[in-house]
């Protein structure tokens, strides 16, 4: 009976240990199939061939030269709305708030992460999209964006001065997703971990995501397809500012990126 017991032990651990790697290997692919579909994508609207660009791109300086021209062309289309429009700017570690064209605000990126994605697929590709400000299509954020405040006027001054409260939202933890229409995906979290409200909210935010990709993942896996892949980009700044950027940008405003 232990025997038996055993064989059977070994069987269901092979099947786990099986799946896992079968899970580990197809999400990996999903990058692959990611960065292949793009490119190909990129290179069908084009004339020219694939072998031509990829010459191209070998070309010292060439990559820098579209990095700045799409940079250029998607910040002065960003200009001609009336809305306000945010700037990510990996390369130089800067967020900016633009309305305009003109910067209203500016923060520095504390640190970064960025999708293998955007280092596999062909660079004139990337910097084709990114020649044109992205739209965003969802927001989600551990706090209210339009905060509302209900108060009573007083009678007189004394009620005024004694019914003055500090702002409480000040201590709320702050992380935010923003889904674009060129299906990248912004994470934004504050720098500070200081109480363990942040971290108990850090880590449901992420959390949250997880299992979100991870259920998709699944899905995708048992009906032996490639599951898809959503690039992302994750930025920590702090708290403060964060919340601002959020509050900030309309629901359906756009963010010229580069990186």
């Amino acid at each position: 009976m232990k025997r038996e017991r055993k064989i059977w032990l070994i069987i269901a651990g092979s099947l786990i240990v099986f799946f896992i790697l079968y899970y580990l290997a197809m999400s990996v692919s999903a990058v692959n199939r990611s960065v292949n579909d793009f490119d190909n994508a990129y290179f069908a609207s084009q004339e020219q061939k694939e072998g031509d660009t990829l010459y191209l791109c070998a070309i010292p300086g060439y990559i820098d030269m579209i990095r700045d021209k799409a940079f250029l062309g998607a910040q002065v289309k960003l200009a001609e709305s009336d809305s306000i429009g945010l700037l990510i700017n990996v390369r130089d570690s800067v967020i900016q708030l633009l309305i305009k064209g003109l910067p209203v605000r500016t923060v520095a990126i504390d640190a970064y992460d960025i999708s293998p994605f955007f280092q596999r697929a062909n660079q004139e590709a990337i910097y084709s999209m990114l020649s044109t400000p992205l739209t965003i299509t969802g927001m989600q954020a551990t706090f209210m964006k339009d905060p509302v405040s209900v108060k009573i006027a007083p009678k007189d001054t004394s009620q005024a001065v004694v019914s003055a409260k500090p702002d409480t939202t000040d201590f709320e933890a702050v992380f935010f997703t923003l889904e674009t229409d060129r299906n990248i995906r912004f994470f934004f979290e504050q720098q500070e971990d200081t109480v363990g409200a942040d971290r108990r909210a850090r880590f449901f935010f992420d959390l949250k995501d997880r299992s979100r990709s991870a259920s998709a993942t699944m899905k995708s896996v048992v009906r032996l397809k490639t599951p898809s892949y959503v690039p992302y980009i994750k930025i920590w700044i702090p708290k403060a500012e964060a919340k601002i950027i959020y509050r900030a940008i309309p629901r359906e405003g756009m963010i010229v990126l580069t990186q």
